[in-house]
């Protein structure tokens, strides 16, 4: 186990180097791009107390909100879904606060269009699976909405699947690693939660306060590496 001392300095160094380099990500996704990143930020905001790491979070939310949302996928990894659900971990964890019916208005309307249902892949039904279960353990009014119209229509289709399948999609639809390793030239990783530096910064953050809510963004399929 490394000290804290080398945690905290690796921590600081991740934090400029994303400051520096974040705004040039064309990603807006949740593994690999910006919400990653926004996740990072107000966590380290959190722990640092320095509110220049949370301003600089909503500026990376205002964005990728400001992106267009028809072009947007809907798959979990990089797309609307997994941006959205990281959005109300953030209001459920204390992080922002709002009103999420108001600000994922444009994400539930996107998502929730199950009139093409037919016409989408296993993984982009089990994403809206994923983020109906979250946008309803939160204070969402749509609740009965989505409980009533959303989930019975993605059980519908997920009935069409065997048991098998069904499994093997959900499992590779969300792993993720994080090698923690402090050999490593952080000038050289890539920037987003999946194999990142944001990634490597939230599993730094969870071994000095203790704090793992974030891994349920990610299912049971994250895993850390001590190196």
């Amino acid at each position: 186990m490394q000290d804290k001392q080398q945690m905290n300095f690796c921590l600081q160094r991740i934090a400029n180097i994303l400051l520096i380099n974040g705004g040039f990500l064309d990603d807006p996704g949740l593994y690999t791009g910006e919400m990653g990143l926004v996740l990072f930020f107000f966590r380290y905001a959190r722990y640092t107390g320095n509110e220049l790491y949370k301003e600089y979070g909503f500026e990376l939310i205002e964005k990728i909100q400001n992106k267009t949302y028809k072009e947007m996928p809907i798959d979990y990894k990089q797309g609307l879904s997994g941006i959205g659900f990281a959005i109300e971990y953030l209001v459920q964890q204390g992080f922002i606060e709002a009103d999420t019916d108001e600000i994922l208005e444009a994400f539930d309307n996107r998502i929730f269009s199950i009139d093409n249902m037919l016409d989408l892949s296993i993984e982009e039904i089990i994403s809206i699976e994923y983020y109906a279960h979250w946008r309803m353990s939160g204070n969402s009014l749509k609740k009965n909405f989505i409980r009533q119209t959303i989930q019975p229509a993605i059980e519908r289709e997920i009935l069409k699947l065997d048991s098998a399948t069904y499994l093997s999609v959900r499992t590779s639809q969300f792993p993720i690693t994080i090698a923690v390793n402090f050999d490593l030239s952080l000038n050289n990783m890539d920037m987003g939660i999946q194999n990142g530096l944001a990634g490597l910064g939230m599993t730094l953050l969870t071994k000095l306060d203790g704090d793992d809510s974030w891994i349920a963004l990610f299912t049971t399929c994250f895993n850390t590496i001590e190196q």
